[in-house]
């Protein structure tokens, strides 16, 4: 069913290659978070604030955890200077996330047993469900990228809607059999695996005839060296990041209970929808076509991209921001139950955050391209610092849980502030020198 929709489809597509990539993994990832947006009025039913905040608690670790699975390895796939090449990084990639898989067992079991940060609320055995979850996403995560070199962007569009779908479908039967917070686990699990087995076959059939036989010890550490920044630089930048992003969801655990997580994060899931698939999508086109135009010594063509997709961001995000801070406080309670009307305030609340999020986050690819992502640390360094204070001074004030997300808020506005700033000092920089290009954007 998802494979016929699709090809009607790809029929309407606009015929350029920048335009067409966008709107292919925009449209794809619209559906997919479509199933899963049509399916949390019933979820919302089925269970508690409470069990949404548990599962709100073990996404916001596992978020912190997956977008360093593979050491960033996986973003110098598009950085490859051939499909030789690009064999060996995705041999890193994958070595890596499977260290990576099993330190983050041990770390989330730590802070199981020492209750930090609420991570005590979660079930004994979360540190072996996120150690299998983290896997199976590490390896669609890789495959994914890899296929973005290869342009295969329709198929990994489908695996990303029967991604939304396996989770969806698995949210739902387990709800409707009383499974609790088990059934959540269980419908990241399937989320994680469902479609990872067909895109890997896509991809390594692809590459296949490029593959370096054998790929031996000396290959692998070259081309470690060659592309050390990632994990090494852009690695624990991401961490950082990763760390001030997901430190909401703890903070208000900790200060409120798992019941206001679960407002939280529901509100955050609602609100995001932009940020994490369309603004995602944007982001993972823009790298690809940056990363050719800079491959092309065309810097001017690059330098215009950037601004093009600063430009549209910004105007797409305008509508749907708007719309939340005015009818989120209303429809929440209406669409998901009276029990989650505090969501829809804190939804008008965060609007603004997420906003900017989606502008920033999807033109900060630039930095991955350049190689420059020393860059990143001032946003990095301003975020943390400004989440903790808003955390603290919720404690010391002993605010309510909305003025504390109000001040959660502000302070995510101006940490991205600063790292647009950062960008764009890069862009004129590194880019505003360079020779012109005249191919189409559009």
């Amino acid at each position: 069913m998802i494979a016929s929709w699709w090809q009607r489809v790809e029929g309407i597509l606009p015929k350029g290659r920048v335009a067409r990539s966008i709107v292919t993994l925009a449209s794809g990832t619209a559906a997919a978070q479509a199933i899963t947006v049509c399916v949390m009025p019933a979820v919302t039913r089925l269970y508690t604030p409470s069990e949404i905040g548990v599962i709100s608690l073990f996404l916001a670790f596992f978020n912190f955890c997956a977008p360093s699975l593979s050491l960033r390895y996986e973003y110098a796939l598009l950085n490859a200077q051939n499909d030789a090449e690009s064999h060996v990084i995705n041999r890193l990639a994958m070595i890596c996330v499977v260290g990576t898989s099993i330190i983050s067992m041990l770390i989330l079991a730590i802070l199981w047993n020492a209750n930090i940060l609420g991570f005590g609320l979660l079930p004994w055995w979360s540190p072996i469900a996120v150690m299998i979850i983290l896997f199976g996403y590490g390896q669609f995560m890789v495959c994914r990228s890899w296929g973005l070199r290869a342009g295969l962007v329709s198929r990994i569009t489908k695996a990303t809607m029967a991604r939304s779908a396996a989770n969806a479908i698995t949210r739902i039967g387990f709800g409707a059999l009383g499974a609790g917070v088990s059934g959540l686990f269980a419908a990241e699990l399937a989320g994680a695996w469902g479609p990872a087995a067909a895109l890997y076959r896509s991809v390594h059939s692809h590459f296949a005839p490029s593959r370096p036989i054998p790929i031996t010890q000396e290959m692998l550490k070259a081309t470690m060296k060659r592309y050390l920044k990632f994990p090494i630089l852009e690695m624990p930048s991401t961490l950082v990041n990763q760390f001030a992003a997901t430190l909401p969801v703890p903070m208000i655990a900790t200060l409120y209970g798992p019941s206001a997580a679960g407002w939280f994060g529901l509100a955050r899931a609602m609100v995001g929808i932009p940020n994490t698939q369309i603004g995602a999508a944007v982001g993972d086109v823009f790298q690809v076509e940056l990363a050719r135009a800079i491959a092309e010594q065309d810097h001017a063509r690059g330098r215009r991209l950037f601004y093009m997709m600063m430009g549209r961001l910004s105007l797409f995000g305008l509508l749907p921001m708007a719309g939340v801070v005015t009818l989120a406080p209303w429809l929440m309670a209406t669409v998901f139950g009276q029990a989650w009307s505090e969501a829809g305030w804190i939804a008008a609340t965060i609007s603004p955050w997420l906003y900017v999020a989606l502008i920033v986050s999807s033109l900060s690819r630039l930095l991955s391209v350049l190689q420059v992502q020393e860059f990143k640390l001032f946003y990095d360094v301003a975020a943390v610092l400004l989440f903790v204070g808003a955390f603290l001074l919720a404690r010391y004030m002993k605010w309510t849980l909305l003025p504390m997300v109000a001040c959660m808020s502000g302070a995510g506005v101006f940490a991205y502030l600063i790292y647009l700033i950062v960008l764009v000092m890069v862009v004129e920089s590194r880019l505003r020198k360079g020779r012109g290009g005249h191919q189409d954007l559009r």
